[in-house]
């Protein structure tokens, strides 16, 4: 029952609207929700149904669909999202049981807004969230713990050797990182950060490998 309540809040989230997206009940079968949305907000849920395979969508409804995908990783199922005509409108794929994902271990870093820094142990856990509203484990010594507890909420980078697993949809999940070193980031807004970009040559988005990346060091 617990897990049950784990998907409906995730799809609750993916679908958003949540004023007007009903759950009505359960078929009889392998967990078929059947979700009741109000007539002059179905397009748009629909809209982000669709969208966030693609990347596309506020944080919260990316994240949502991640942990689906994460929570049927986990369950070893997948599942298809039909509207009532039964036309498949989204699927999540199931892993097959003897796909392991690749886990790699190497130098790396992340970023995001810092909103966790506590424990008892040697090895303190150090939470992030990241661009997407995802969570980004860490940990860190106590020295460095206590240094990164007066940047609670701020935006941060923290860099060392993390433990990285290759997601179904080809990209890389951070699974916990060890932090060695760290820096705040600034709160530039984005016209200054466009502004720098100018003053340096025009670079143009569409040469870079990593724009977003190139807009982040600026910020920082």
């Amino acid at each position: 029952m617990k897990r049950l309540g784990q998907y409906i809040t995730q799809l609750s989230d993916m679908l958003g609207e949540v004023e007007h997206v009903h759950f009505e009940s359960v078929s009889k079968g392998s967990a078929m929700l059947n979700v009741d949305v109000e007539d002059l907000h179905y397009q748009k849920v629909l809209t982000h149904v669709r969208e966030v395979p693609n990347g596309m969508g506020a944080k919260k409804q990316l994240s949502a669909y991640r942990s689906l995908q994460q929570l049927m990783d986990e369950d070893g199922t997948g599942g298809v999202i039909l509207n009532d005509t039964d036309t498949r409108i989204l699927s999540f794929r199931k892993r097959p049981d003897d796909e392991k994902p690749l886990v790699v271990n190497k130098l790396g870093s992340v970023q995001g807004r810092l909103y966790r820094v506590g424990g008892k142990d040697d090895t303190i856990p150090v939470s992030l969230e990241g661009a997407n509203g995802e969570t980004l484990r860490c940990e860190a010594s106590i020295d460095i713990a206590r240094e990164l507890s007066s940047l609670l909420f701020k935006q941060v980078r923290v860099s060392g050797h993390g433990t990285w697993e290759r997601s179904p949809e080809g990209g890389w999940r951070l699974k916990k990182l060890k932090i060695e070193s760290y820096r705040e980031l600034g709160a530039a807004k984005v016209g200054d950060v466009v502004g720098r970009l100018q003053a340096i040559g025009g670079l143009k988005w569409a040469d870079m490998e990593d724009p977003h990346g190139v807009a982040r060091d600026l910020r920082g």
